[in-house]
């Protein structure tokens, strides 16, 4: 077992080396349980992770399924910032899934998606980043209608391109994006995450805005 020796402070602080927070994934205001055995020997059992709720994003859909619920004044407030934390921890716990995934095999570059067969595409990448999907946005991209899907493979160069040029989905752990296109009156949307070390781009999930709301509310 591996020791790792710190200094404890005069208010009783103390720095976790970089190994230990890389290894634990840890930023600012997470926080640790330390548990002590006894014979007084301390471990580190855990990590919760402070993620904060998402600003903004379904903000109006939230708003209106909690209206619909006879949600008013303050408790109305404070559901708004139950759901929105929920739906932060779901889109933090997506990221995990298909990273996961993306590390055992189970993901393909995007034009090797059946969905897109007919789109005449180009299969090379056209910037640094590789976007990948996994089953799950496979399946989101199967039920999209054909005028739709027609869209798609300039969203995903883009994000070939430069992933970060688009807004950023405060709140949640990772770094989630999600870029917008429209197909007719319809707004869809592409939420993906961005593992920049490996140049990577997972795609969460596609579709109306809508549809992703009700999707993501009823994984929370």
């Amino acid at each position: 077992m591996e020791t790792f020796r710190v200094k404890v402070g005069a208010k009783g602080e103390i720095v976790l080396p970089l190994e230990l927070r890389k290894l634990f994934g840890l930023v600012a205001e997470d926080t640790l349980d330390l548990c002590v055995d006894s014979e007084g020997k301390v471990f580190v059992r855990s990590a919760e992770r402070s993620v904060r709720p998402l600003s903004d994003f379904f903000e109006d859909l939230i708003i209106g399924d909690l209206l619909a619920n006879g949600c008013t004044g303050d408790y109305l407030k404070t559901k708004i910032l139950q759901c929105k934390l929920k739906l932060s921890t779901v889109l933090d716990r997506l990221s995990e899934e298909a990273h996961r995934a993306h590390k055992n095999g189970q993901s393909i570059k995007w034009w090797e998606t059946q969905a897109l067969a007919s789109q005449g595409i180009n299969k090379t990448s056209k910037g640094k980043y590789d976007v990948m999907l996994t089953t799950r946005s496979i399946h989101d991209l199967v039920v999209l209608q054909e005028e739709e899907l027609r869209e798609i493979p300039a969203v995903f160069q883009s994000l070939e391109q430069d992933p970060l040029a688009f807004k950023q989905l405060k709140g949640p752990y990772y770094e989630t994006y999600r870029v917008s296109f429209r197909s007719g009156c319809k707004e869809y949307r592409v939420i993906y995450t961005v593992f920049a070390p490996e140049n990577l781009i997972v795609v969460l999930t596609v579709g109306a805005r809508e549809v992703l709301y009700e999707r993501l509310s009823g994984i929370a």
